[in-house]
């Protein structure tokens, strides 16, 4: 006898909210495995000053809804921004790092502040079942859930203080929204659109560039799927732009909220001056000339910080820093870079859900459903206007893209699981075993990137992942410090050398007396090395040729540290590898970038 709709409504409410449970015990349960991520002092010691001075002076590249998240557990501790030298209160990792050692309680401050922002994965979860639950069912919504929460990306920046889970859950939930207000434009709609929105912006500024390509790739399907549809609701161009005026403003004013609605005036904010007019040579000639004004007037603004960390991150990208693709590295990265990020980065079986669950929404074109198609269409929108970006420096930073894809990905669960048997053989459905099959393989790729989800790459990447991406917190981000500090304790070293990619303070972790190598300079005894500095020559905050440790090639390692440290032993009469290319995998060459 088959359940009624409000059982099954439950039934699959409870699937999705078991999931949750499981991947918020999941990412607990790696805290204290997990050394700080690079950034996380950044994040940390951004936030305090917020919270404790009312400044956002240190880092305001980011707007500071996930600064506020990531501090408040951090403030109710009573963590304050610490007394420290003129010169080391500028350096945000300085700072942040007197506030996570602050009375030694170092792991407790850790994870407080990575505690912060696991609300936002949970929110995240309830914005991917609504909203696929909306458009597909409960079993597809249900299916959406345990999807989007078994992917190890996801996990991953849910257990660190990043900005990344934060912005992926509030720009999924304004997409949502927006989706709603264009399909039906009501007043509740509209408050909707313009608190999402607000909340998304106030999270992370890829949202001024995301929402307009998402809103207009959603006009554009919009208009293909209903232009022949005479009973469509005809657009009234005037109450629209009211509309579009109020949620602008309640977005203004959320975002304004989150930097305490301060004003300031813009070359103090900016740190500039009219005698020190910056040229402004990587702004087009109109914005320039704005700048110029606003310096020269300089005038009171509401939310002066969000200014100058808009204008940071546009000079950043237009600096087209190197990235690494593919062992090669590259000025200003490539236009696919993010296309390959998604591909290696996502379970197989989920990368194929997408593809059933995009050509089951399709069929419902005939039925005038556009808004079933949004999500697909906003996750396609991010991926072509990410393409000119000329700041490849990981695929966190379109983690938004992953709860639009597990909305379509659970549109494939549900086309599957509703397959008709094959009555004439008696057979079992083989749309539901495709689905079961796929289902255990999505378990054992999670299962598999158990301990450490960041460097979780799936069976595209080959065996040495670090072949393919290796920054941006792709592969390596410091997480396997705490294991290489057991390591050099088990094996009694007294001395090494560290050619680390971490922020961390390790005068206070407890690491034995090292050296820090200097570029193409071998040395013998205990040494270990991030992948991060292998392939690319960042160590700690240096940067190194990439080629600076190429003399590695001549050793083998004695094992490696986690996923992302090699540790050798090197010694004067240490045995060198007469053929590296047959010890590749373990102990990859240096690539060239090409000229």
């Amino acid at each position: 006898m088959p359940f009624p709709v409000e059982k099954l409504r439950w039934k699959y409410a409870g699937i999705a909210v078991f999931f949750v449970l499981l991947a918020v015990i999941r990412i607990v349960s790696n805290y204290t495995h997990t050394a700080q991520g690079f950034d996380e002092p950044c994040h940390v010691a951004a936030a305090i000053e917020l919270l404790d001075r009312g400044t956002y002076k240190l880092d305001p590249v980011h707007p500071p809804l996930a600064r506020i998240a990531i501090g408040l557990p951090l403030y109710l501790a009573g963590e304050r921004f610490p007394n420290l030298s003129p010169s080391d209160s500028g350096n945000y990792n300085a700072v942040g790092n007197a506030i996570l050692y602050d009375g030694g309680h170092y792991l407790r401050n850790l994870i407080l502040a990575r505690l912060g922002v696991l609300p936002f994965l949970v929110f995240g979860c309830v914005v991917v079942f609504l909203w696929t639950r909306q458009e597909f069912g409960d079993f597809a919504a249900a299916m959406a859930v345990v999807l989007f929460t078994t992917l190890p990306i996801v996990l991953a920046f849910s257990g660190l203080a990043y900005t990344d889970i934060v912005a992926a859950s509030t720009q999924a939930a304004a997409f949502w929204a927006l989706a709603v207000w264009l399909d039906r434009r009501t007043r509740r709609s509209t408050l909707w659109l313009g608190l999402a929105a607000g909340l998304a912006l106030a999270a992370k500024a890829t949202t001024s560039i995301f929402l307009p390509a998402a809103a207009l790739a959603m006009l554009a399907v919009k208009w293909a799927v209903t232009r022949s549809n005479r009973l469509a609701e005809p657009w009234d161009y005037k109450r629209a732009a009211k509309q579009v005026a109020l949620a602008g403003g309640i977005a203004c004013v959320v975002v304004w909220a989150t930097y305490g609605f301060s004003v300031g005036r813009v070359n103090e904010s900016m740190q500039l001056s009219a005698a020190s007019m910056p040229s402004f040579q990587h702004f087009p000639a109109p914005l320039a000339r704005v700048g110029r004004k606003l310096i020269l007037s300089d005038p009171e603004l509401p939310a002066p910080a969000l200014l100058r960390g808009l204008a940071i991150v546009w000079v950043l990208n237009k600096t087209s820093p190197a990235a690494y693709l593919l062992g090669h590295i590259k000025p200003g990265g490539w236009w696919y870079f993010f296309l390959v990020g998604v591909a290696v980065k996502s379970p197989i079986p989920f990368l194929v859900l997408v593809g059933i669950g995009l050509l089951a929404s399709g069929k419902l074109v005939k039925e005038k459903r556009w808004t079933a198609l949004a999500p697909a269409a906003c996750a396609a929108a991010i991926l072509l206007v990410t393409m000119p970006v000329k700041y490849d420096a990981g695929v966190r930073h379109i983690l938004v893209v992953f709860p639009l894809l597990a909305v379509v990905a659970g549109c494939g669960c549900s086309y599957l699981w509703n397959l008709a048997a094959n009555q004439k053989n008696n057979s079992v459905p083989w749309g539901r075993a495709a689905l079961a099959a796929l289902l255990v393989w999505q378990g054992v790729s999670t299962l598999r990137a158990s301990g450490d989800c960041i460097a979780y790459f799936n069976e595209l990447a080959g065996k040495d992942p670090s072949k393919v991406l290796v920054t941006g917190c792709d592969l390596d981000c410091g997480q396997d410090l705490f294991a290489l500090l057991r390591e050099l304790r088990a094996e009694h070293v007294s001395h090494a050398s560290l050619a680390l990619w971490t922020s961390a303070d390790m005068s206070k972790l407890g690491f034995p007396p090292f050296d820090v190598p200097q570029p193409y300079q071998p040395v013998t005894g205990w040494f270990a090395i991030s992948l991060r500095a292998l392939r690319f020559g960042d160590v700690f905050h240096d940067a190194y040729p990439p080629d600076a440790f190429a003399w590695l090639s001549r050793y083998q390692p004695v094992q490696r540290v986690g996923k992302t440290i090699l540790l050798y032993e090197i010694t004067e009469g240490a045995k060198q590898n007469q053929n590296p290319s047959r010890s590749q995998n373990k102990n990859p060459r240096i690539l060239q970038s090409p000229e």
